[in-house]
């Protein structure tokens, strides 16, 4: 009689276990390419539209607001600090990432400079890349593919960096994991703008089974791809030109679901 109680008791556990849903709502920006008008101080549109993000944001019931990168125009100190300040206003969790346009060493912003002042005003998440955080149930892996030297419009993750994610992705082999970077390394539109060494990330990301999706910016393009490894490959559209996308996704024991929705900013 014991042991069909606790039979019973395991049934019931697995049964309740098979339906717990891991979920996460989160907006995901990119080319804000922010630019001040330091001499008028006038209202910019890239101004405009990231404080629309920001309302937005506030209004919302989204866990997360995710920044891939080319978030200010060109690597300037001004518009960086006045970008932060922005989003420092956000009343949810921020992670914001750095694309080809955001840092260059030239211009006295190297990747360390720009952290420093960007986490100087605001309360944002990342520090440095690679970065892997824990939102939710979820594991999200900051990408970098950058070069601080020259503003390139090709990305290059380096084998360091590879190994590096590698090492994340066996270290949470148990966990769903979320990609997030600038550069795609799925070629869709502009081949002069396809990163270099995209088939050995591609074959990296073949031999874990626990990532959900990669989601890029830099092609300001809305695609949405399920590659061969059941992997979703995501591309969100540039807030410079008025869109940026919201993201949901809910896993299962045995399924993962992925909702999008473009939203429009004038």
């Amino acid at each position: 009689m014991k042991t069909l109680k606790l039979f019973s008791i395991f049934l019931l556990f697995a049964l309740f276990q098979t339906g717990i849903c891991a979920e996460i709502t989160f907006s995901t920006i990119t080319d804000a390419c922010i630019k001040a008008d330091k001499i008028n101080n006038n209202m910019t549109p890239s101004i405009k539209k990231l404080l629309t993000v920001k309302d937005d944001a506030n209004l919302s019931k989204n866990d997360a607001i995710l920044f891939l990168g080319n978030n200010i125009q060109g690597a300037n100190n001004y518009d960086l600090v006045m970008f932060a300040k922005i989003i420092n206003k956000i009343k949810k969790p921020v992670y914001v990432g750095i694309g080809n346009k955001d840092t260059q060493k030239a211009k006295h912003l190297d990747k360390k400079e720009y952290y420093r002042l960007l986490n100087k005003f605001s309360k944002n998440k990342v520090s440095k890349l690679p970065s892997a955080k824990k939102i939710n149930d979820f594991i999200f892996i900051f990408m970098d593919g950058t070069n601080e030297m020259i503003s390139m419009p090709r990305g290059y993750y380096k084998d360091k960096e590879l190994i590096i994610l590698e090492k994340y992705l066996e270290k949470y082999k148990n966990k769903n994991v979320v990609i997030v970077q600038h550069f795609p390394i799925l070629e869709i539109k502009d081949s002069l703008k396809s990163t270099y060494n995209a088939e050995a990330y591609k074959a990296l990301l073949a031999r874990h089974n626990n990532i959900i999706a990669v989601i890029s910016g830099h092609e300001n393009e809305d695609f949405e791809i399920l590659d061969e490894n059941g992997i979703k490959h995501i591309n969100i559209p540039s807030l410079n030109e008025g869109e940026y996308k919201v993201i949901n996704i809910k896993t299962s024991a045995d399924d993962a679901i992925i909702k999008t929705k473009i939203i429009s900013v004038e």
